[in-house]
């Protein structure tokens, strides 16, 4: 994509995202898209040293230990509550746990572009999750735009050029596909269940609840891995593991207690756009006039979503 090109379409997108957004909300969610944006080729770069169980339970630790420290020092330690376990499992096994090995299961096999592409179809099961069994009310525009958002996305996707007959493919995308659904499942329960501690007190015992069975599950299924430990595999977990996996973790719980849950996962559309470029730019992935057109698709569609009062 186009420098100049790009950044205008993000910037119109921002500018009307603002009438929804308040400013706080606003820095988190650029914050997350663009940590998130970058994570998949930095991820991708690890993942040719190191497996993607390992790889995974590696940065669910690290970003357990920092948020544990981050809490620590801020003097917000608390120790879960009974009534804090449904949520920390929710959020630590199908948000973080099943999501982040799913999607890195799914990137060892595929592109990182093109992983992010199917990682982020969230959307396709959030709006009827959200009609069916949350009665949640869309009109016109928002339906405009979901439709709209999701044509830009299977554009993306361009399911027509992939080697369906090849079985990583199918491990990839369905790994990936499984992913984007156990996401929009914990954008429910974030937004719906009981909060009775803050995000950033929760968030290491949810990370915690992730990487607890990832560890168990990689040491059964690879009890002696092989690891090239390197300077690339290091500044690539200590990125998605810190980073990603704390930070912005932390920050995306907040922002999803803020916004309802279909807008937000249109507004995470945003994140493959950026995939695709800096894996463009990093890892020589091609971007082509379709993608060019399913970027901008997916950009008028958020808008539209977000322009709805």
């Amino acid at each position: 994509m186009g420098k100049n090109g790009y950044h205008a379409v993000l910037a119109l997108s921002c500018v009307v995202a603002m009438r929804k957004f308040n400013y706080r909300i606003f820095s988190l969610f650029l914050i997350i898209v663009f940590s998130w944006g970058l994570a998949w080729p930095i991820n991708k770069i690890g993942l040719q040293y190191m497996s993607a169980l390992w790889y995974t339970a590696a940065r669910l630790v690290s970003g357990s230990i920092v948020m544990m420290l981050l809490i620590i020092l801020l003097k917000k330690f608390v120790w879960p509550e009974r009534r804090d376990i449904p949520l920390i499992l929710v959020i630590g096994w199908l948000q973080i746990g099943i999501y982040i090995l799913l999607t890195n299961v799914g990137l060892a096999y595929l592109p990182a572009g093109r992983s992010s592409l199917l990682a982020y179809t969230t959307p396709l099961w959030v709006m009827p999750i959200a009609t069916l069994f949350f009665q949640e009310k869309s009109g016109v525009l928002k339906w405009l735009g979901f439709v709209i958002s999701i044509a830009g996305l299977i554009i993306l996707m361009n399911p027509w050029e992939l080697n369906w007959s090849d079985h990583n493919v199918m491990i990839g995308s369905g790994a990936l596909l499984l992913a984007s659904f156990a996401w929009a499942i914990s954008m429910f329960g974030v937004r719906h269940m009981r909060w009775t501690k803050s995000a950033l007190q929760l968030i290491p015992w949810q990370l915690i609840a992730g990487a607890v069975p990832v560890i168990l599950f990689a040491w059964f299924k690879e009890p002696s891995p092989t690891i090239v430990w390197n300077e690339p595999l290091l500044i690539s977990l200590v990125y998605t593991g810190i980073l990603v996996t704390g930070i912005s973790y932390w920050l995306g719980v907040v922002v999803n207690q803020a916004l309802p849950p279909l807008l937000l996962s249109l507004g995470f559309l945003i994140v493959p756009v950026i995939s695709l470029t800096t894996s463009a730019i990093f890892l020589h992935e091609k971007i082509n006039l379709p993608t060019l057109i399913a970027a901008s698709l997916i950009l008028l569609g958020l808008a539209l979503v977000v322009s709805e009062k």
